[in-house]
This record gives C-alpha cells, sequence and structure tokens, in this order.
C-alpha cells in the first residue's frame, strides 16, 4: 500500500517559503521519484532473516569441517598407502 505524494502541496508550499517556482516543482518531483522507489513491506519479505542466516552459516561451517575431514583422511590414507607399498 503506497501514499500518493501530494507533488502540487509541495510546490506551493516551497513557493510561499521562497523558492521559484522551477525549483519547487523539482524538489516535488524528486519527492515523488523517492516514493516510487521505496521498498514495501511486501518488497523485503522474500529476503531472508538474521535467524535464517545464522542457521544458514551454522550449515556451511558444519559442511566445511566434514569436507576438511574428508580430505584430510583421504590424504592420511593415501600417505599410508605409500609408507606401506615402498617399506
Amino acid at each position: 500500500m503506497t501514499t500518493a505524494i501530494d507533488t502540487l502541496t509541495i510546490t506551493r508550499r516551497l513557493e510561499a517559503s521562497g523558492f521559484e517556482r522551477s525549483q519547487a516543482e523539482a524538489v516535488a518531483e524528486v519527492f515523488r521519484e523517492t516514493e516510487q522507489q521505496a521498498a514495501t513491506k511486501n518488497d523485503l519479505e522474500p529476503l531472508a532473516t538474521k535467524e535464517e542466516l545464522a542457521r544458514m552459516e551454522t550449515r556451511l561451517y558444519r559442511a566445511l569441517w566434514i569436507q576438511t575431514g574428508a580430505i584430510v583422511a583421504a590424504v592420511a590414507g593415501v600417505v599410508f598407502a605409500l609408507l606401506r607399498f615402498t617399506a
């Protein structure tokens, strides 16, 4: 749900405070463009929460340790095999 920016009221108030019409219109237009680019709650829903990111980080660290352990075991196996066959 977005609210419309009343650019006419903004322009009139800026003119009343001393802005030239072209300046007031430019400022009002910037407000209108900014409002159009603002994120809504619906825009933010697909993003991960802090809790989801923390769980993902934990899973990634576990996977890293499992892979590191597998590599260490494989290297140790190769080293033992080489020592056994070269002795």
